[in-house]
Parts: structure tokens; C-alpha cells; sequence
């Protein structure tokens, strides 16, 4: 029986642990909160699949089509091509588990248009669709925790990675209660720790999603890809220093997007893209959007926002297709969208890069696998709006079907296989723990707190990367990150645990990484957008970006072939 260790509870850590549980391993599933509070909660528009149930002839083939087109070329074409023919199943079996999605009047589930789809594919529960498959996920994981099959462990963080030779074997964590650090090792190791929130701070992501995990992977020579495309989404507002979303679903249901020129409303996204105008794929909503703003200087009252109108729709439409949406925008924003337009300006909200893994989910190191937003696959330079929920829970399925057929020996033969590899194991895991611990006390001495590092962080990485990128931003992004990381040698102890100071000395390397990855690519593509070159370059650049860091603290970027 494997025993396989899952890191995260979101859509993509509860979808890898019930499956790897359903194959017959044990499995422990370690978190830092119940799933309630995970990020994938906040999915809000809905998930994609081609059940073809509106008379467009709608097939997965199409789903597939879209997927790499919206990815410009770079995303792993058989990866896609198994996820979105695995995409009506996924609903059914979701549907099985009690997830409760809208409804058509036929009964069926009901489906939306989403950005970058001619097809309307995208399956909603009002628009709070994530919320809904996480209740089903959760009590699924639950159910199997009862009968055994299953060990969660909440209020853990992952601090280490425990390698025997070159091979992953478990995890050294920190109780976020007691502080104290344990070591838990297995067959393999999953990975479902979400997006790179944290370098950026200012997104509509969860504060809890931070990339930590990541960043510790990273640091220990696990090679991270496409760390450039950062998905800005178009419609979302301030709210008190956050960034907060204006789902999809708005414009799905037939949202406009409109500025002033003179005194006349324009409706640019409809002039200039008449055959899908307001649903183009979220890059180039984004795009257009800060064009209108920065470059037209046609933003609303001279800031940096348009309107968003949804104000024409039905009743039914605003308070039931988009309740959530509706909802927000009453409590947060004292605006009611049934009689007022919302102002709206692309935010940080997907990373479209992450850990490097092959089509079963294996990363560059033997034994860890990964899978939702922290793995760079399905997505390639560009997301749709509905695959990531999908992207996440197959993901977390295919990860852990590959991290269960995995047999690690370690290297080991013989009768007494087994009782070394345990052995070996514990050597291991005693000696991550003295040496994480020796890292931890280097910054008994220091002097700076680390959220200021991280402040620091957060400013440079969105004064680098924001939705237009220039060598003289990046160029000047790294020497500021230079300066800081020299800074951050005299970190002293965390104010919320004693591994702060490692967590952020692990962000700033991973934050490099990223601006390293975009000044590598020289070109226009998806995401990534570079005002001194604003072409597509396929003869040079129709290739993925691989980020590898190295024990003397350097990092080198190179191309590799799309798979």
C-alpha cells in the first residue's frame, strides 16, 4: 500500500487525495486551515466542460481547441487534450457527490459563455461554484477520514522538503499552533498549494495562498516554468488595499464594458473585437482595458477604471445568475449594479506558471508531484476562465493516480528492503529537521522584521510586472531585488512563527526567478505583454521557460521545446 502525502486542501489537494485514496493508498492530507477558508472557495464563475447541451454542437475536441489557442502555443497538448475529454465526467461524478449546479429548464446542468469559448461550456452554481464542488469535495473527504482511508492534519505548513539522494521522500512541517516541527515522509509527495499570492500581495487571491510552498520547492532545486505568465483579470475594484473580483460570469451573462469619449458611451471591447467583443480571452481584456486608461487616457473621472454595465439585465439574471457579483457589490462597494455601473481595472489574480511537471504531474524531482495553481500545465500563456477549476481537479486526479503507480525504493534491494527503507527514512527525516532548525536560529541575531522584507518584495515585483513590461522595469526590478537580498541577511525572528524569516528569504529567490523569466522572453505572448517587443516570436519563443536554482543562490533561465 503507498503511502502518499498531500499538501493543501483546496479543489486540487482534496481531488488528488480522494482519488489516491480510491486506488487503495494511505493518505495523509496536511493544511493549514479547514477547506472552507482555502482560495478555491472564491472560484466564482464556474468549470468547464462540453456536455453540449445547448444545440451548438459542442464537443471536447472544441474545449480542447480553445484551451490552446488561449495559451498561445505553450501549453502541453496531450495534458489538455486528457483534461478536457475528461471534463463531462468530472461533472457527473461532481453531480454524484451531491455538488449542486444550475439547472435548465430540461433539467440539465445548466451553462454559461465564457471568455475565449464560442460555446457556452462553462457549468455554474449561480456564481458561487466554488464554494459548491469544495462542500462536495470536503465531505467526500471526510467520509473517507471515517472509514481510514484518510488522515487529515490541520494547522500545517510546509517548511522543507526531506530528500534522500536526489529523491523526495516527505516533508518537515510546522505546527502553526504549537510551532513545533514535525517530519512526515512516504511513497511521494503532492503538492496543491495554489498561486504565488504572496510575492504580490495586492491580488484577488487569498492572503493564505502565498507561494511559499512553491518558493520552498524551488530553493531546493525544483525547477518552477512560465513563471512570467501572470494573469491579470480584467474586472476587478479596491477594496480596502485588495483587489477583488468581478466574476466572469458578468460579462458571461452579457455584461458590457464601456468608457466615455466626449460625452458619448464607447464600447470599445464591441469595436474593437465585434465577433466575441466583451468575452475575449482575459489577456486581451486586460489589455485593452489599460490601453483605455494609460494610453487613450480615457479612463472614468481620469482614474484608472472603466464601467462594467450590467444594469439592463433581468432581476433573475442579477439576483440569481449573479448573485454573488450583486451581493459584492452592495456590501463592498455601497453600489447597487441593478441602477449603477461598476468600476472595474484589471488585477493580479492567476499564475499561469509554477512547478515543472510533466503530463503526469511529476515535477523535475523524483517522488514530488504537483498539481492546481502551484504546477505550470493546462494553461500556457494564457488561462480561460473556467479551467482552472477543472485544470485543478483533474490535475489533483492525475497527480495522484502517477504518485500511487510510483514504486520508490530509494535504491534498495533485498529481503530486508522495507525495514532499511524506513530506516533511511527516519536518518533523513532527523536530518532535515537539525538542519532546518539550524537555519531557523541564523536569524536569532538579525535585526529586521520580515513582513518589511516582504513589504519591499511585494513593491518591486508590481512595479516590475504589471500588464505592459520592459527590459529597463525588469533590468531595474533585479538590481532592486539585489539590494534587498543583501538587506535581508540581517532578518531577525518572525513576529508569527520562527520560520518567517526562511519563508521570505525563499519569495524573494522565487521572486527573481520570475523577473528573470520575463526579461529572458523577449517577445509578446498570451500574459505576458513587453512594450519594447510587442510581436509574437514563434521562431524563437514558442517555448517554455524553465527556471533552475542552484546552491551557490544563483538561478539560470533557459527555453525548452513544448511537450
Amino acid at each position: 500500500m503507498a503511502d502518499i502525502i498531500v499538501v493543501g486542501n483546496g479543489l486540487a489537494g482534496l481531488s488528488a487525495s480522494i482519488t489516491a485514496a480510491e486506488l487503495g493508498a494511505k493518505v495523509i492530507l496536511l493544511c493549514q486551515n479547514p477547506p472552507e477558508r482555502s482560495q478555491s472557495v472564491m472560484a466564482a464563475g464556474g468549470i468547464n466542460a462540453a456536455l453540449n447541451t445547448k444545440g451548438q454542437e459542442d464537443s471536447p475536441l472544441q474545449h480542447y481547441e480553445d484551451t490552446i489557442k488561449s495559451g498561445c502555443g505553450l501549453a502541453n497538448s496531450d495534458a489538455v487534450k486528457d483534461m478536457t475529454d475528461a471534463a463531462p465526467k468530472i461533472i457527473k461524478k461532481l453531480s454524484q457527490l451531491g455538488v449542486i449546479f444550475s439547472r435548465d429548464d430540461k433539467g440539465n446542468v445548466n451553462l454559461r459563455y465564457f471568455g475565449g469559448q464560442k460555446k457556452m461550456r462553462t457549468a455554474f452554481s449561480k456564481s458561487g461554484i466554488g464554494k459548491q464542488i469544495m462542500c462536495g469535495l470536503s465531505q467526500e473527504v471526510r467520509r473517507l477520514a471515517a472509514k481510514g482511508n484518510i488522515t487529515v492534519k490541520e494547522n500545517y505548513k510546509l517548511v522543507s522538503l526531506i530528500v534522500d539522494e536526489g529523491i523526495c521522500i516527505g516533508g518537515v512541517f510546522q505546527d502553526n499552533i504549537t510551532g513545533k516541527l514535525t517530519a512526515i515522509t512516504g511513497d511521494a509527495l503532492i503538492l496543491a498549494t495554489g498561486g504565488m499570492n504572496g510575492i504580490f500581495g495586492n491580488t484577488t487571491g487569498s492572503l493564505l495562498s502565498n507561494g511559499s510552498a512553491t518558493a520552498v520547492a524551488f530553493r531546493q532545486g525544483v525547477k518552477l516554468a512560465n513563471c512570467e505568465m501572470i494573469q491579470y483579470h480584467p474586472t476587478t475594484v479596491e477594496v480596502n488595499g485588495k483587489r477583488m473580483l468581478i466574476s466572469e460570469a458578468a460579462r458571461g451573462e452579457g455584461g458590457r464594458l464601456f468608457t466615455y469619449r466626449g460625452k458619448e458611451k464607447w464600447y470599445f471591447m464591441e469595436e474593437w473585437f465585434p465577433e466575441q467583443g466583451n468575452l475575449m480571452p482575459r489577456d486581451i481584456v486586460s489589455k485593452s482595458i489599460y490601453q483605455v486608461c494609460n494610453k487613450l487616457k480615457l479612463g472614468i473621472s481620469q482614474k484608472n477604471q472603466v464601467y462594467l454595465d450590467i444594469s439592463f439585465l433581468t432581476e433573475k439574471e442579477k439576483k440569481t445568475a449573479l448573485k454573488e457579483v450583486y451581493q459584492l457589490c452592495q456590501v463592498y462597494l455601497n453600489l447597487d449594479p441593478a441602477k449603477e455601473y461598476i468600476p472595474v481595472y484589471p488585477g493580479i489574480h492567476y499564475f499561469m506558471g509554477g512547478i515543472y511537471v510533466d503530463k503526469g504531474h511529476q515535477s523535475s524531482m523524483e517522488g514530488l508531484y504537483a498539481a492546481g495553481e502551484c504546477a505550470c500545465q493546462y494553461h500556457g500563456a494564457n488561462r480561460l476562465g473556467g479551467n482552472s477549476t477543472l485544470g485543478a481537479i483533474y490535475g489533483g486526479m492525475a497527480a495522484a493516480q502517477s504518485a500511487v503507480a510510483y514504486e520508490n525504493s530509494e535504491g534498495l534491494s533485498g529481503e530486508n528492503n522495507e525495514a532499511e527503507k524506513i530506516k533511511r527514512r527516519l536518518v533523513c527525516a532527523e536530518n532535515e529537521i537539525i538542519k532546518t532548525e539550524a537555519a531557523i536560529a541564523s536569524y536569532a541575531i538579525g535585526d529586521i522584521p520580515p513582513r518589511e522584507v516582504l513589504k519591499d518584495l511585494r513593491a518591486i515585483m508590481n512595479d516590475s510586472m504589471g500588464i505592459e513590461r520592459s527590459e529597463e522595469q525588469l533590468t531595474d526590478g533585479i538590481r532592486r531585488l539585489n539590494v534587498l537580498m543583501v538587506k535581508s541577511k540581517n532578518m531577525g525572528e518572525g513576529v508569527l512563527a520562527e520560520t518567517e524569516p526562511l519563508m521570505v528569504e525563499n519569495m524573494l529567490f522565487m521572486g527573481k526567478a520570475l523577473l528573470l523569466s520575463a526579461l529572458e522572453r523577449k517577445e509578446t505572448r498570451g500574459a505576458h505583454i513587453r512594450r519594447d517587443y510587442p510581436k509574437r516570436d514563434d521562431e524563437h519563443f514558442k517555448k517554455i521557460t524553465v527556471a533552475s536554482y542552484y546552491s551557490d543562490e544563483t538561478i539560470d533561465i533557459t527555453f525548452k521545446e513544448v511537450q
